[in-house]
């Protein structure tokens, strides 16, 4: 048999065991060598190898030269390596830096030993170099102190541990370099926020603040009408001369701090002084002390108070006699009395004595309450040092066993300084209840306390024979900074403050209940009011813009942490 494709004599089936198949796959053998062969005689010169008929050609046997390759790879590694010197001590590193620095920190330019490790992203530890001056054992600028900052509340600090490992987020994450001379590597982008906090816009998933959300008053313990000082301070201006209206009578006790971003903390002698408190002001005639009969209660006058020179007392001896009056029925009444007058604040803490067994702080604060919390740690441990330092030099032994009891309080307020809030269960840190006193007893020393601060009920409250203290400067919003200054140019005080509707009162067109005019009252407006300026359009709603992520940087401004760093 003969096939088409290959011309020659195929064996025919089934002869010599072979297969009608077997005669195919020779005929398809015979057909490629065929066509393998032609392409031999047209090439002419190249040949074949191996079963594979590889083709043979003597640029496969003998390789081509790599000289001129290594010669111009060694011209432009060369190159490479001048260009790179030059940049390093010529050109300013812009070949190897990422960009510009931003002005302030253009003077590290030529010197990344300044802030990289080799062959690293920047450390905390070379940002810490420069901007930690603070002498914080915690660190202004570090990750904890970002959870800390504004909430007054160093619990958060254990929260950043938990949530990321106890590892640090560096600092460069929120702030990057090289971005140019122009940038503000402060003004964080929000997506660098909202990896952490999980609020998005500010228009969309931004919680109502905090004290609304939580109905939290005002911490005050002052008895204060909004709308009745108004209208005295109304009266003055308008006596005085000038323009009257209700933002200038906001501003006579607001008073604005240089910079006009905050206020100025409340103080007495700017603020309250010129109506409160004048030289006609006078204690209700007052049972004097019976030194025989320990459980009548009395005042000490002030010659037994010369007397027992009990610590703290020296004021005693430089007190005007003339202030007191003896009268009939063994009484005495003070004129005139002023503010934090040390006479009443004395016989206060004696009646306090009376009524607790271990009186803690309130033996030694002139004023205690609830709004002794949080940051009024503070105050408190800077009471006693200065109480204690002024006892230290006293040789008598009652004194130095009270200053002992006072190195105790310290050492467990500095303690418990981590803390966030003061104690609710009692008027003050530390005191514990007089087990001995009924009930009877216990609201009569009251009452006769409040009686002995008469004069100073016009404004402050007093329970537990103590003047509640007052929290001079409250803040409102925790987290955030809020810029009186940049807000006036577009709003009024009352346009914002509108909790304790003054205006309207003013305008008659209502009237307000008594218990709502009052200091406890925050006459602060709720998130909603915001989102009418800061919204999409204007740019006014990224995360910077109310919040800066470190603490307060005061104390930075003192020249000495820089000399002795």
């Amino acid at each position: 048999m003969t096939t088409k494709w290959s011309g020659r004599k195929c064996p025919p089936a089934g002869r010599a065991g072979l297969t009608y198949h077997d005669c195919m796959v020779f005929a398809w053998k015979n057909l490629i060598s065929g066509v393998m062969a032609k392409q031999d005689s047209e090439k002419g010169k190249k040949g074949t190898f191996t079963a594979l008929r590889l083709a043979v050609t003597r640029k496969f046997v003998v390789p081509a030269s790599r000289k001129s390759m290594i010669q111009w790879g060694s011209i432009g590694a060369a190159a490479l390596l001048i260009y790179f010197l030059l940049d390093s001590f010529v050109l300013g590193k812009s070949f190897v830096s990422s960009g510009p620095l931003s002005s302030n920190h253009a003077g590290f330019e030529h010197e990344c030993a300044k802030c990289h490790q080799s062959f690293s992203a920047v450390a905390n530890g070379k940002c810490s170099t420069c901007h930690e001056k603070s002498g914080d054992k915690r660190g202004v600028y570090t990750f904890a102190a970002h959870y800390v900052y504004r909430s007054d509340d160093a619990r958060r600090v254990d929260v950043s541990q938990v949530r990321y490992g106890g590892k640090e987020i560096p600092c460069s994450a929120c702030h990057p370099d090289h971005v140019g001379r122009g940038a503000k590597i402060t003004n964080v982008p929000d997506a660098r926020c909202v990896r952490c906090h999980e609020y998005g816009s500010f228009n969309k998933n931004h919680p109502q603040f905090e004290f609304i959300r939580q109905n939290v008053p005002d911490d005050s313990t002052l008895l204060f009408t909004h709308i009745r000082h108004t209208k005295f301070v109304l009266e003055k201006l308008q006596k005085e001369g000038g323009g009257v209206y209700l933002e200038k009578a906001c501003l006579y006790c607001h008073k604005p701090q240089p910079d006009g971003k905050n206020f100025t903390p409340l103080d007495y002698d700017t603020q309250c002084g010129d109506c409160h408190l004048t030289s006609s002001s006078e204690t209700p005639s007052l049972a004097i002390k019976d030194a025989g009969n320990p459980l009548a209660l009395g005042v000490e006058t002030l010659e037994m108070i010369q007397k027992r020179r009990g610590p703290g007392t020296q004021w005693a001896f430089y007190t005007n006699p003339n202030e007191f009056t003896v009268r009939g029925g063994g009484k005495v009444a003070k004129s005139p009395v002023y503010h934090k007058d040390p006479w009443i604040l004395e016989n206060l803490k004696l009646l306090r004595q009376s009524l607790y067994s271990e009186p803690g702080l309130t033996d030694l604060l002139p004023t205690t309450g609830s709004a002794l919390r949080g940051m009024a740690f503070s105050e408190a441990i800077k009471r006693l040092q200065d109480y204690s330092a002024g006892l230290r030099s006293r040789p008598e032994p009652e004194i130095q066993a009270d200053l002992a009891r006072i190195d105790s309080l310290l050492r467990l307020l500095q303690r418990r300084a981590s803390v966030s809030t003061w104690p609710d269960s009692s008027l003050a840190f530390g005191a514990i209840e007089n087990p001995n006193l009924t009930l009877a007893q216990r609201k009569e020393i009251e009452d006769f306390a409040l009686k002995l601060t008469k004069p100073c009920l016009v404004c402050h409250m007093v329970s537990g024979a103590s003047i509640l203290s007052v929290q001079k400067d409250q803040r409102a919003l925790r987290r955030a900074e809020f810029d009186h200054r940049a807000h006036i140019l577009q709003r009024r005080c009352l346009e914002c403050h509108f909790e304790i509707p003054i205006a309207q009162v003013f305008a008659g067109d209502t009237t307000v209940p008594v218990a709502k005019d009052r200091a406890s009252t925050q006459n602060v407006p709720g998130i909603e009011n915001c989102f009418e300026c800061h919204t999409e359009q204007t740019g006014l709603n990224r995360c910077v813009t109310c919040h800066y992520m470190h603490p307060n940087k005061e104390n930075r401004g003192n020249l000495n942490l820089f000399v002795e760093k």
